[in-house]
């Protein structure tokens, strides 16, 4: 390196030799640091055997426990059970509260003054109002929680019959399947009582792919986890259909003009999904219809569906304005039905957040806008009508001249009407 360098190589050469020198170096101080680490621990240890061997017996006790206690080991290897949404005291609270408004009547005393009536229907409505944007979070969480025992099930069920997930998506028949088929192995035997919950095509593919399953039967102490993991979810679908019913019986006052529009049920599954009027109202046209759409599979797409499905809808497909036109026109419908749902959520919700009068006049108007569209799309298109020349006027064609098309000359450019006589060839 001493030397000089004349060319631009032999510097390039130069700066790779200062290079490797110090990668060199730096591989030098790492052995030194590693080296120094590996005594200290061989100290440590030196140091735990002469204190009177406690490492030693710590490491014997946990082999004679690893080698004498599977059922320990297998317990240990469990994750640890997660909280139930159920057991959380603010639902409970809440479902209680539901309990008592409804069994609540309106009293039937005298007369009240004015302003002690206006005091109380304000003191009320803030009440339903707490009431219905509490239901709406809890729906909201036990959706999340219902998704989260069905995967629990398909996870305890996978060893008995994996292809059954495959099959039915839907969390709730999922859990009836399972009720009826518990560990029959041949599916055939059980046939008669999968009717009342599965169509044909569905029973004929679960007997298909239960006659080739890679499963096996389960023990009792895995049934015993899988119908407690069927009962929880039974609990959460009570629960869930408590909630709903009670939103769904406020809606008329709630939000007006979304039930005229699409029904007391459909809004109240629409609130639910999403937690409250001011988050449904936040959401464009695009995604309303997609509101409530049930995750599509391979085994769905092939025919196997819980219900027939279409791509691209969710809850918005059920509503009458929908489900009373014809099927190829319900696509179509149901996105002008998302665009003037749109408008009366946000209705409802402006005239909530400014505090005037809630009434049903947008979306009862939107209601019949839509109603006469959709009856214009199903009118048959008229045919092309063919008018013949109109007479002439006097009716003896005794006048000077007649109006009439020449499709047979040529006078200056193809079907040009001119003036003949009356008594010429072309008259």
């Amino acid at each position: 390196a001493s030397t000089t360098t004349t060319t631009m190589a032999d510097a390039l050469l130069d700066d790779l030799d200062d290079l490797s020198d110090f990668q060199e170096e730096e591989e030098e101080e790492d052995e030194q640091r590693q080296e120094a680490t590996t005594n200290s621990v061989y100290d440590d240890e030196a140091d735990g055997n002469d204190d009177g061997g406690g490492n030693a017996k710590t490491t014997g006790d946990n082999d004679s426990s690893l080698d004498g206690s599977d059922d320990a080991a297998a317990s240990n290897s469990q994750p640890p059970s997660r909280p139930r949404l159920l057991d959380d005291l603010s639902l409970q609270r809440h479902l209680s509260l539901i309990q008592s408004d409804q069994d609540s009547k309106p009293s039937a005393d005298g007369p009240a003054t004015t302003n002690n009536t206006n005091a109380t229907d304000r003191d009320q409505d803030r009440q339903q109002n707490n009431l219905i944007l509490q239901s709406n979070r809890h729906l909201l969480s036990l959706t999340h929680e219902i998704q989260r025992t069905h995967l629990h099930l398909r996870k305890l069920y996978h060893p008995k019959f994996p292809e059954l997930e495959e099959l039915l998506t839907e969390p709730f028949q999922y859990r009836q399947a399972i009720g009826i088929l518990q560990n029959e192995m041949d599916v055939t035997l059980v046939n008669d009582r999968l009717n009342d919950v599965l169509t044909s095509n569905q029973i004929i593919t679960i007997s298909v792919a239960g006659s080739t399953t890679s499963g096996r039967p389960l023990t009792a102490a895995e049934l015993s986890r899988v119908n407690d993991a069927c009962l929880y979810l039974d609990r959460l679908q009570r629960t869930q259909t408590a909630l709903r019913s009670f939103v769904q019986s406020k809606m008329e006052r709630w939000a007006p003009s979304t039930c005229a529009l699409v029904g007391p049920a459909i809004a109240s599954l629409l609130l639910s999904a999403t937690g409250g009027l001011a988050e449904l109202a936040k959401i464009p046209a695009c995604n309303l219809q997609l509101l409530g759409k049930t995750k599509w599979t391979s085994a769905s797409r092939a025919g196997l569906a819980t219900q027939t499905r279409v791509q691209h809808a969710g809850y918005l497909m059920e509503c009458e304005l929908v489900t009373g036109v014809p099927s190829f026109l319900r696509m179509k419908a149901l996105k002008a039905v998302a665009g003037k749902l749109a408008l009366a959520v946000r209705a409802d919700y402006v005239n909530w957040e400014s505090g005037r009068e809630r009434s049903g006049e947008v979306g009862r108007r939107l209601f019949e806008e839509l109603k006469g569209k959709f009856g214009k799309w199903e009118e048959v298109d008229k045919g092309q009508v063919v008018k013949s020349l109109p007479k002439c006027s006097c009716g003896t064609c005794s006048c000077n001249s007649v109006m009439t098309t020449d499709y047979l000359g040529r006078n200056g450019s193809d079907n040009q009407a001119i003036s003949v006589p009356p008594n010429s060839e072309y008259s």
